[in-house]
């Protein structure tokens, strides 16, 4: 146990068990912000509560150089997200105060909705759902059976653009639940036992029957996927995008759907959120929208407790004195 009473500022959603392992480590913690009202603390607010921490955790808060420099006790940062855009990781360098993220929190979340996604799209449940709601049993005087057969998984050739930790589970489950062919288009992954590297985007779009989006927006990858590659997809072809929507040139996307030069897509990330329920993507009947949800499991909260408990407990193994740099 910590010898002298710690001070932390959470303001991220946090498990019970959490809080107790706090307690027991003698970090006394106080909750607040946008993890658990739903309302950001501002940057006045922030410096208020947080003046006397020495810990604070955050995941929408903004702890920008103007509210680190006024936190004179602060020796420790938590962010419950991937990249951690919202701290001045420079500031923090400079300080030498240790910023534990949380990357992979929400992978297998994320590639559970992807595998949901390539199962809806491929058996068209969705679509079968929304055809009974509208126009009951028969389609066009036809048994739906006919109309609505699908492909099955294991049957299909998987393309996966960009192979993080996210494509890496993506291919897992692929590979091992489906026997499904998989391939990755990613320079910087070399290998992998669960799915086989290609050498371009051409080649990936041209070989696969579903391709999935895994890759950050950096120079080179915003608005790679175009008309171009969508019409080496396919008719046939279906489209997975959960991880950032300026992968894709939204006005190909929706062109290519909208004349089945593509049979399907999901998108879950949009190029301006919110989106309203009047917009043009939802009006499609071969798309299913969702609201940013992919990452969305209960499971994501342990998760990125547990990484950031584990960084705490790094930091106090050195006593509170040395403070590594941002990580």
């Amino acid at each position: 146990m910590q010898a002298n009473k710690l001070r932390a500022l959470i303001t991220c959603e946090v498990t019970p068990e959490f809080l107790a392992s706090l307690k027991e480590r003698n970090i006394q913690s106080e909750l607040s912000g946008w993890g658990q009202n739903g309302k950001t603390l501002t940057d006045v607010e922030l410096i208020a509560k947080a003046q006397d921490c020495e810990i604070v955790i955050v995941e929408i808060e903004e702890l920008n150089r103007k509210v680190l420099d006024s936190l004179p006790n602060l020796k420790f940062v938590g962010v419950s997200r991937g990249t951690p855009v919202n701290v001045d990781l420079g500031f923090c360098e400079q300080q030498k105060i240790p910023v534990v993220r949380t990357p992979g929190r929400n992978a297998d979340s994320v590639a559970d909705y992807c595998l949901g996604m390539m199962l809806d799209l491929s058996r068209k449940l969705t679509s079968s759902s929304r055809h009974l709601s509208a126009n009951g049993w028969l389609f066009d005087g036809k048994l739906p059976y006919l109309e609505f057969r699908g492909r099955e998984i294991g049957n299909l050739t998987v393309g996966l653009y960009g192979f993080g930790q996210i494509g890496v589970r993506v291919a897992q489950r692929l590979s091992n639940g489906f026997g499904a062919k998989v391939y990755y288009f990613d320079p910087f992954v070399e290998s992998s036992s669960y799915a086989t590297k290609v050498n371009s985007l051409d080649e990936l779009f041209e070989i696969s029957d579903i391709v999935s989006l895994h890759a950050p927006v950096i120079a080179g990858t915003e608005n790679s996927v175009d008309s171009r590659l969508l019409r080496k997809l396919g008719p046939d072809g279906i489209l997975i995008s959960s991880a950032r929507a300026k992968l894709i040139v939204e006005e190909d996307l929706y062109q290519a759907l909208k004349a089945k030069e593509i049979a399907s897509a999901a998108i879950d990330v949009f190029w301006n959120e919110p989106i309203e329920n009047t917009d043009r993507w939802l009006a499609l009947s071969n798309v299913i929208c969702t609201p940013h949800i992919a990452g969305a499991s209960l499971d994501v909260v342990s998760n990125h407790c547990e990484t950031i408990l584990n960084g705490i407990d790094k930091w106090l193994s050195s006593n509170n004195t040395v403070k590594g740099p941002a990580q």
